[in-house]
């Protein structure tokens, strides 16, 4: 008995070292995990703080400082997605506008193959195809609206104009408008 009386201290304290390291093992795994957090979480912010210090210096820039005042209107006139709702609307406003009735739509074809506007560095575009047909229509409206597709925000050009005169003596024309929109990762578009 003596010797159990002797013991239980013993027992007493391994008891408590195996409850407190049962409870101090998990603690200190989560004070490790978020002292791994916390790491990470310091190193972006010190990369956003460096990519803030950059944005900060271009924005003293002329040519960057134009360049982003004018993103809306270079948004429109080579938006990063074909948007082809904004082309029919275009064309839906302008058939209107010149009286020309109910636009009757369109065959678009979008390609994601790149072509270069400038050069082999500059501006990689895919294009947006399609063609419009006109029959009985003078000559003066199919003019009015080739002005209005090259004044138009949108960068659109005409590759062919078929005018021909119908079997009634009207004339049936069929234009062949490109169209663009830019590629901002050249890479993803190859993989697609």
């Amino acid at each position: 008995m003596r010797f159990f009386i002797n013991l239980l201290p013993l027992i007493l304290i391994v008891i408590i070292l195996v409850v407190f390291i049962n409870q101090l093992i998990p603690e200190y795994k989560k004070t490790i995990e978020l002292a791994q957090k916390l790491n990470e979480l310091n190193n972006k912010e010190r990369d956003l703080n460096q990519l803030e210090n950059i944005v900060n210096q271009l924005k003293g820039e002329r040519a960057i400082s134009s360049l982003m005042a004018r993103k809306e209107t270079l948004e429109a006139w080579l938006p990063r997605e074909p948007k082809i709702k904004e082309i029919i609307f275009f064309f839906h406003t302008t058939y209107q506008e010149l009286g020309l009735g109910i636009f009757p739509g369109a065959n678009f074809n979008i390609e994601k193959k790149e072509k270069y506007l400038i050069n082999t560095n500059i501006l990689p575009v895919g294009t947006i195809n399609f063609s419009l047909s006109f029959e009985n229509v003078d000559l003066s409206k199919i003019q009015e609206f080739i002005s209005a597709i090259e004044k138009s925000t949108r960068f659109m050009k005409i590759n062919k104009l078929n005018l021909n005169l119908g079997e009634k003596g009207g004339l049936k024309s069929e234009i062949e408008v490109e169209s663009y929109y830019l590629i901002t990762s050249p890479k993803e578009e190859k993989n697609e």
